[in-house]
C-alpha cells in the first residue's frame, strides 16, 4: 500500500429536494492499494456517498477527486478509470455468462483480438469458465456477484466501488467473495471502497475503516486502532460456585479493582493481552484457592467500537 490517495472526499454533502440531508459534509482519503470500508447501517449515507464517487448522483455541496480527476467536472475520465457494482447485480436475464463480458467488454471500446483475451481474463480471474454458456438466471446468488465484479474489471479499473458487495449471500459464498477481493488487492493492486453493515466483513477486509452513522463519519481508522480504543481485553473465568467474600478481597489486593468484575457464576479480570496473560492471571486465581470451571478471553469487537461512537448496536439500527 502507497501513501498516493487515489480517492480525496472533501466536506461531501447530499441533501435531496424533499429535504433530507444524506450525507453531512464527510471528508476521508483512500490510500493507492487498499481496502477502504464505510460501516454503517440502510440509510446512513454509505450507498448515497458511493454513488457520488460513482458519478452516478449529483454532489450538492464539497468535492471528490479520484485519481485527480474532479468528480463533477471530469466524471467521462473517472468513469474510465473505475468499476462499479451495485447492491443489486445489474446483469442481463437474457444473455450467458460469456455474452454478457463481452457486450461490456465491447461497450468500452475494444475490438477484433481484443475482445477474445479480455473475455478470457475475466472468465478466468473471478474462476466462471465452467459458467460460460450457462443462462444468467441458473447462477446462485454467489456465481451471479461473481459475475457481476467480472462486468465491472473488463477494462482493468484502478479503483472499484463496491455497494454492500456480499448481501443476500450464505455465509460459505461471502468467505469466497472475501477470498477474491483480497486476490484483486494482492495480484491486480486495485484500489477499493465498499460499504458493509457485517461487522466481520468489514474487520476481516478492510485496511482502514469509517463508521457512518446519519450521513456523518463518527470515527476513522485501521479495525484494530479502532478495537484499541475500547480499552483492554477481558479473560472471563467461570466458576464452580461464588467467591467467599475473603476470595473477592484477596482478588481486589492481587489486582486493580477497577479491572475486576464479579457476578454469581463467573468474573471477568481486564489485561493488556488475554492470550498472553491467560495462564499468569489463572495461575494467581488457583493461588486464591478459587475452583474455575473454564476461561475465555474476550477481545474488543468493532460492535463494542460502532456502541461507544454511536450510542446503539448495529444490529439493533437495521
Amino acid at each position: 500500500m502507497s501513501d498516493e490517495n487515489i480517492v480525496v472526499v472533501q466536506h461531501l454533502e447530499k441533501k435531496y429536494k424533499s429535504g433530507t440531508h444524506a450525507v453531512k459534509g464527510i471528508s476521508f482519503n483512500v490510500k493507492k492499494g487498499e481496502i477502504f470500508g464505510m460501516l454503517g447501517p440502510n440509510g446512513a449515507g454509505k450507498t448515497t456517498t458511493l454513488q457520488m464517487m460513482g458519478t452516478l448522483l449529483g454532489i450538492t455541496e464539497g468535492k471528490i477527486k479520484i485519481l485527480d480527476y474532479d468528480v463533477s467536472a471530469e466524471s467521462n475520465l473517472v468513469r474510465e478509470n473505475i468499476g462499479f457494482a451495485l447492491q443489486e447485480a445489474g446483469l442481463d436475464s437474457l444473455s450467458t455468462v460469456k455474452e454478457l463480458i463481452t457486450f461490456h467488454v465491447k461497450l468500452f471500446g475494444f475490438s477484433g483480438a481484443d475482445v477474445e483475451k479480455r473475455v478470457e481474463q475475466s472468465l478466468s480471474l473471478l474462476d466462471l469458465h465452467e459458467y460460460s454458456n450457462q443462462m444468467i438466471p441458473e447462477l446462485s446468488g454467489g456465481t451471479q456477484r461473481r459475475l457481476d465484479l467480472a462486468v465491472s474489471l473488463v477494462h482493468d479499473p484502478k479503483l472499484l466501488i463496491l455497494d454492500e458487495p456480499t448481501t443476500g449471500l450464505d455465509p460459505a459464498h461471502r468467505s469466497d467473495l472475501w477470498s477474491l477481493l483480497k486476490k484483486l488487492k494482492s495480484e491486480k493492486g486495485i484500489t477499493i471502497v465498499m460499504s458493509t453493515h457485517y461487522m466481520e466483513e468489514a474487520d476481516v477486509l478492510c485496511d482502514r475503516l469509517a463508521i457512518i452513522d446519519s450521513g456523518e463519519i463518527v470515527a476513522i481508522d485501521t479495525p484494530q486502532k479502532l478495537k484499541k480504543t475500547i480499552g483492554k481485553d477481558r479473560i472471563e473465568f467461570k466458576l464452580f460456585k461464588s467467591l467467599s467474600d475473603e476470595q473477592i478481597r484477596s482478588m481486589k489486593e492481587r489486582f486493580d479493582e477497577a479491572d475486576v468484575s464479579i457476578k454469581e457464576s463467573f468474573f471477568t479480570v481486564k489485561v493488556d493481552d488475554g492470550e498472553e496473560a491467560l495462564l499468569d492471571t489463572l495461575k494467581s486465581i488457583i493461588e486464591m484457592d478459587v475452583k474455575v470451571k473454564g476461561t475465555k478471553v474476550l477481545r474488543p469487537t468493532l460492535d463494542d467500537v460502532y456502541l461507544k461512537y454511536t450510542g446503539k448496536r448495529l444490529e439493533e439500527v437495521q
